[in-house]
């Protein structure tokens, strides 16, 4: 670089600000630094750069060329040139349509899995840092912590910044994962999931983000699936967020593969107990108590009892709905005692994903092998269980006491056998088989 005559200022970040130069007749980005970095946070980034150098030809990554020390002294990246980026893309369109949203959510979670396999957390994934080249093609740029915790004083919250970061500074592939919720609700919504109010202290937005729930996508071309994945990539807590990026490639790819499916009209109110081809209700209850509050007696253990027992009647009960000639449904006494060891034992066919917590309501969505019929098994706190047959939906939404925690499972059967998803517990629920 011969001189800063020749750079043209094309963005200003919480931290760095980004110029545009051309060298050898090739456009360059120039990401800019307050300040030099010692020996040992240089030598640190120098050791991210040559890791993400692999990935560059393999993942959506805008990996740097080098990094330099400026004659003023500050550190810059200097990189690729793209064209714009998606916050840029949304600030002049606004919500994006879901089929791109799709391909953009499953390139970006790529990136991240590919990256995460190497050992390298971005740190702050946002829409600035989601760049699109000119032919159209997405690239995540700005990986590594090192920059980010070395110029971490220079920093302010940020809307799609996770609440464990906000909270104690956690830099992980958890947070990352938050960050690609982030983009995933810009780009649909045209707005982050907080918005930052101007002149709004920094004290009083992270407590908004540590304690307020998401807004919910409002859209109704969104396919309840990638609502599901966007809330619970937004969870709050990390533990409840999806397990990996390569999860988040799958369910994408789910979406994009049966979007009949995915777009479910009826996503978000009671099920029809009927299942299409029977005429008899199959909805069933399972041994219901009232509420107590007994201050010598735990809830966890009631909330396990529950589910054992609506396990055994939901087994008889799946295995019903695939013989119409047997639609009458028997005590659930009878059921229990009859029931079949071998139809409750758990599967790989089913795999019930994370709760997502909304308040007064919870989304369940779950994969299924094969053609099966599937039952939502949902035990509250202090006693009552609910078993609901939803025919071959594998999403479900679930009204809920927001003071109280759940368990859930998910059965389901292809008329011979019945399998069973794992217990998944909301808000600290002891949950036991």
């Amino acid at each position: 670089m011969s001189g800063d005559d020749e750079l043209v200022l094309v963005g200003q970040g919480p931290v760095a600000t980004v110029y545009a130069g051309e060298a050898d007749d090739t456009a360059f980005a120039l990401k800019v630094y307050p300040g030099a970095l010692d020996r040992r946070s240089l030598r640190a980034v120098r050791t991210e750069i040559a890791a993400l150098a692999g990935l560059r030809e393999q993942a959506h990554i805008l990996a740097p060329d080098t990094i330099e020390r400026l004659p003023d002294g500050n550190t810059a990246l200097r990189m690729d040139l793209c064209a714009q980026s998606l916050g840029e893309l949304v600030d002049q369109e606004g919500a994006q349509p879901v089929g791109e949203v799709l391909a953009l959510g499953e390139s970006l979670a790529l990136a991240l899995s590919a990256a995460h396999g190497r050992g390298i957390v971005h740190g702050g994934v946002s829409p600035g840092n989601v760049l699109f080249e000119g032919s159209g093609d997405v690239l995540l740029s700005d990986f590594g912590t090192t920059l980010r915790r070395y110029f971490a004083d220079a920093t302010t919250p940020q809307s799609w910044t996770a609440p464990e970061t906000l909270r104690d500074g956690s830099l992980d592939e958890r947070c990352d994962l938050y960050g690609l919720g982030a983009i995933l609700h810009v780009a649909l919504t045209g707005r982050p999931p907080h918005r930052r109010v101007p002149g709004e202290p920094d004290d009083r937005f992270v407590l908004r983000v540590l304690t307020d729930p998401v807004p919910p996508i409002d859209r109704t071309d969104v396919p309840p699936a990638l609502a599901n994945l966007v809330a619970g990539l937004l969870a709050k807590d990390p533990t409840d967020r999806p397990g990996s990026a390569q999860e988040v490639v799958d369910r994408l790819r789910a979406v994009r593969e049966n979007p009949t499916r995915a777009h479910d009209p009826g996503h978000g109110t009671p099920v029809s107990p009927l299942p299409d081809d029977l005429g008899e209700p199959i909805l069933v209850t399972g041994p219901a108590r009232r509420r107590r509050r007994l201050p010598t007696v735990s809830p966890a253990p009631v909330v396990a009892a529950v589910v054992v027992v609506a396990m055994l009647v939901v087994g008889a009960v799946l295995l019903l709905a695939y013989r119409p000639q047997q639609v009458a449904v028997p005590p659930a006494p009878a059921e229990i005692r009859g029931a079949n060891p071998t139809t409750s034992a758990a599967v790989e066919n089913i795999r019930l994903d994370q709760p997502v917590d909304l308040g007064h309501s919870v989304e369940l969505s779950w994969h299924g092998d094969g053609n099966l019929h599937y039952a939502v098994i949902v035990a509250e706190e202090g006693g009552e269980t609910d078993t609901v047959y939803v025919n071959s939906r594998t999403s479900y939404r679930v009204e809920v006491d927001p003071s109280l925690a759940y368990c859930f499972q998910v059965k389901g059967s292809d008329g011979v056998r019945v399998y069973t998803s794992e217990i998944r517990p909301l808000r600290r629920a002891a949950c036991s088989p």
